[in-house]
Formats: structure tokens, sequence, C-alpha cells
């Protein structure tokens, strides 16, 4: 049995790379953490992780699990009009999680559009001193599910 969290990561990764992005060069991949230098930056990253899952009774079998999945993009940025450029390219990236129209993508049983998506600009700027401009888009997928374990 894989990882609901993980099957709606590689879903959102799949569709988000077949976005036309507006910044060339742009690559989306699905990892399980970021790790990557300044220097693989000079294109714009995206980064498509898995993050948390909060579970919550609704009755005595069912639970309601809130699933979140984090997208990261960054980019190495050296003018005000690249980072301009970068806002418009997260912007667009929330607006694509947002709709959820991704024809050709399979997502795992019950899961539907996000019910919440949050994006966080520069988190901490941890890394403003080194002009890598980054965002967080997370984004909670609400599904309602069984107490059921699997059969061996």
């Amino acid at each position: 049995m894989s990882s609901v969290l993980r099957q709606i990561a590689d879903s959102l990764a799949a569709g988000l790379n077949g976005v036309p992005w507006s910044i060339s060069g742009t690559t989306v991949e699905r990892r399980n953490w970021v790790n990557i230098d300044t220097d693989a930056m000079a294109v714009p990253r995206i980064f498509v992780v898995p993050g948390n899952a909060e579970v919550t009774r609704v009755s005595r079998e069912v639970m309601q699990v809130d699933y979140m999945v984090n997208v990261f993009i960054g980019r190495h940025v050296q003018t005000d009009s690249e980072v301009d450029a970068m806002l418009d390219l997260a912007d667009t990236a929330m607006l694509y999680v947002r709709a959820h129209s991704w024809p050709g993508v399979t997502w795992p049983a019950g899961v539907t559009s996000p019910q919440t998506v949050t994006i966080e600009l520069n988190p901490d700027d941890a890394l403003s001193e080194r002009n890598t401009w980054r965002a967080v888009i997370v984004a909670m997928y609400r599904t309602f599910e069984a107490n059921t374990l699997p059969t061996p």
C-alpha cells in the first residue's frame, strides 16, 4: 500500500510539470526534501515535497485526513526585475494549484481540489544575503477515510 501523501505529491508534480511557465528553463521535480546549492538555481526551480498529515475523528469509523504538500519555488536572482518575475511565477503556480485542472493526471481515490492553499514569500529571509529568492506554497488536500487496516 503506497502512501496517499506521496501519491498526492507525485500527482501535483506531474500536473505542474506540464505548465507552460513564463520564465524559460523553469523545471519541476518531485523530491522528498529540497537540497540544492545556489549555483544550480540560475533558472527557476520548483520542487514538490510531501508535507504533513493531520487526522481528525469524524465518527467512530471515519477520519478526516488533511494532507499538506509543499511546493518550493526558488531562483538565484541578481535584479529587482528578476524578483518581480519570480513573484509572478509563484502567483501563477499558486493559481494552477488552486484551479486543480490537470488533464491526464491521476489522483488517489477521494482526493479532489485543495481545501486551502497558502504561500509564504522568502520564509525567514534565510537566503536573502545570497540573492536567493524563494517561496513555499502549501496545498492542503482533505479526504475522509475509514479506519480499515490493509489485508496482508
